[in-house]
């Protein structure tokens, strides 16, 4: 069974970016694709289908923010009088606690039979 399909695309990344992607960056960015949606799918297995509007958003803006991250893993780096620090422990692809809650399925209003009791 071929993987499922990524919840955002190329094109999705690009325009949420003022920064025109080189092809290089495209590539890259195709694989982060891949890897976001298979972490959001573990992360929230009833993530429904078709998936929340939402998806795409969250999908690039994590892809994006992987670009974003030294590609070597520093936590911090110094250039001159520039310095860059890692707002997440670990850097790289992830998904905060809110893009997840942005995906998973609405909570259903409680439903079952109730009592009310007058005096």
């Amino acid at each position: 069974m071929p993987p499922p399909l990524p919840l955002a695309t190329v094109a999705d990344v690009q325009a949420r970016t003022d920064v025109q992607l080189t092809p290089e960056q495209q590539a890259r960015v195709a694989v982060l694709l891949a890897d976001a949606s298979a972490l959001a799918r573990q992360r929230v297995p009833d993530l429904p289908d078709p998936p929340p509007a939402t998806a795409v958003g969250v999908i690039g803006t994590a892809v994006l923010r992987a670009l974003a991250s030294p590609p070597d893993g520093n936590k911090s780096e110094t250039v001159g009088g520039h310095s860059r620090t890692a707002a997440h422990e670990g850097g790289g692809l992830y998904l905060t606690d809110d893009e997840l809650d942005l995906l998973r399925p609405p909570a259903q209003p409680p439903r079952g039979v109730f009592s009310i009791w007058t005096t």
